[in-house]
């Protein structure tokens, strides 16, 4: 069983309760008479490594793929170790393993339970988990604060009745935890193997499509927390867990709300010192705020004050989930920067200018090549039409050795800190067909092994079978040579400029 969790004295019957009114609550901000309950949260490492699972609620038929029976399915897919206890009074079976009629008939006390029952028997298994001396407890059983006014009540009766029987609740109306490295995960589309990402989304929807795309694109996971209303333990918690994990190297965050604005400024602040952190805000619209209070029951923050924040703490912040895994794609697989400056290689002159644009556009910079370059480039780069200043675009680039000798020159001259690569159009006609950007690849891919400058490539994504294959093997190629990919120069020039943010909040 996971170690007893030392709590700080019980507060007053007054004080007890650990959410603010809506009426104190004012987004971003200080959060007025919020109390702190419960331990100092710099140590859950306890949540991470259950020995044991109980899921209470487990569906009465095995083939149920919603609520707990994806908990179980996912469990049983990533060959948890440890000993699954499936509750429900009306099986004795399921899947193979013995089921039981309540928390109270379990033959030994799990380390982590999770919670699917409707929301009004919450209150007794909370009471029986304590009589048992459980320790954590997922709450994926929604209907609570974001529900309403009774709903709001009721889930302070469950943080009442938790924090009484010395329980942490993640929750309610969450996912849980996936923590690939203990087998431990709430769907089984999520991947096993282990990396060093740690991500805290107050969605279940949104951890669970964010970890799948990442996974998609070669990114994986040290800890992923899916905390929905955080009653109980919250953003700030997983935060500051986060930044003293070890095995996590740069942390991504989608907030809804906060329940202690200056509590989280502290902790992101801290947390940004030492590891990269990108920030996904929901709710900064007028509507966007109105979903994320039947969503979750938060109260969310306008745009101006998290962009604020997110500056003054060094977090990066980002704007959908696709940027989220632009940068931890960027932050996991490109050398260090040493400046913002940026050499274009790409075929085709209007792609060339958009690429500067976007690049400029992402606080980055397009210098124009010495004359010195210039003449060096022209050398051997001869056809008409050819542009050997910033951009660089000839038609001899499609000649994997010519690329090799451009890429070399461009980065041997010290006058770029980075190089975009721009594939040609996945599946184009000829010359740029697949086996030329295969070529045009591994030219890249070995050239960058000998320059000091970073790469990143760009791979256009066609809307084809064709290109969408192409695409996919270009990403694992790049993968396996530890480069970044992206689909358009807009995405890779705002990974990058976010990279160099990163970096010069950490170096601060």
């Amino acid at each position: 069983m996971g170690p007893h969790v030392q709590r700080q004295p019980e507060p007053s019957e007054g004080d007890r309760l650990p959410r603010p009114s809506p009426e104190t609550q004012q987004g971003i901000g200080p959060a007025k008479n919020q109390v702190e309950v419960g331990m100092a949260n710099s140590d859950l490492e306890f949540l991470f490594h259950p020995k044991s699972i109980a899921i209470v609620g487990t569906p009465s038929d095995p083939s149920a793929n919603q609520g707990a029976g994806v908990f179980l399915d996912a469990l049983l897919e990533f060959d948890y170790k440890g000993h699954i206890y499936p509750v429900n009074p009306k099986i004795s079976e399921i899947r193979g393993l013995r089921a039981y009629p309540d928390l109270m008939s379990l033959p030994q006390t799990p380390d982590h339970v999770i919670c699917c029952i409707p929301a009004s028997l919450v209150p007794q298994l909370i009471k029986d988990c304590a009589s048992r001396g459980v320790k954590a407890m997922a709450m994926y059983t929604a209907g609570f604060s974001e529900a309403g006014e009774e709903g709001r009540k009721l889930e302070q009766e469950l943080v009442r009745l938790a924090y009484q029987g010395g329980i942490r609740l993640i929750g309610p109306n969450c996912m849980g935890i996936y923590c690939p490295s203990t087998c431990l995960s709430y769907n089984p589309l999520l991947s096993r193997e282990a990396g060093s990402v740690g991500l805290l989304c107050q969605s279940g929807g949104v951890s669970l499509g964010l970890s799948i795309m990442a996974n998609f694109a070669g990114i994986y996971f040290s800890k992923v927390i899916s905390y929905g209303n955080a009653a109980d333990l919250n953003e700030s918690d997983f935060m500051e867990y986060l930044a003293q994990d070890n095995e996590t190297k740069l942390i991504g965050a989608y907030i809804e709300g906060v329940r202690d604005g200056q509590r989280f400024i502290e902790t992101l602040t801290r947390a940004a010192k030492v590891k990269p952190v990108a920030i996904l805000k929901g709710g900064r619209t007028k509507a966007g705020a109105k979903a994320t209070a039947s969503h979750t029951g938060s109260l969310a923050g306008d745009e101006e004050k998290w962009s604020a924040v997110c500056r003054q703490a060094g977090a990066v912040q980002v704007y959908s989930s696709e940027e989220m895994v632009d940068f931890f794609e960027i932050c996991l697989h490109m050398k260090p920067l040493k400046g913002q400056r940026v050499g274009i290689i790409a075929w085709g002159g209007g792609p060339s200018v958009l690429a500067t644009d976007d690049c400029e556009s992402a606080g980055l910079v397009v210098p124009a090549f010495s004359a010195a370059l210039c003449q060096e480039m022209r050398s051997f780069m001869f056809e008409p039409g050819s542009s050997v200043s910033n951009p660089v675009d000839s038609p001899v680039l499609a000649n994997p050795s010519l690329l090799s000798r451009a890429i070399k020159t461009v980065a041997d001259s010290r006058e770029v800190d980075v190089l975009i690569m721009r594939l040609p159009f996945a599946v184009a006609r000829p010359p740029f067909d697949l086996e030329v950007t295969v070529a045009t690849l591994e030219a890249i891919i070995e050239t960058s092994k000998s320059i000091d400058a970073a790469v990143a490539v760009v791979q256009p994504h066609g809307d084809t079978p064709e290109s969408s294959g192409q695409f996919l093997g270009v990403q694992q190629r790049c993968a396996e040579a530890n480069l970044s990919l992206f689909s358009t120069t807009r995405r890779a020039a705002q990974a990058i400029g976010r990279f160099a943010q990163s970096i010069s909040y950490l170096e601060h």
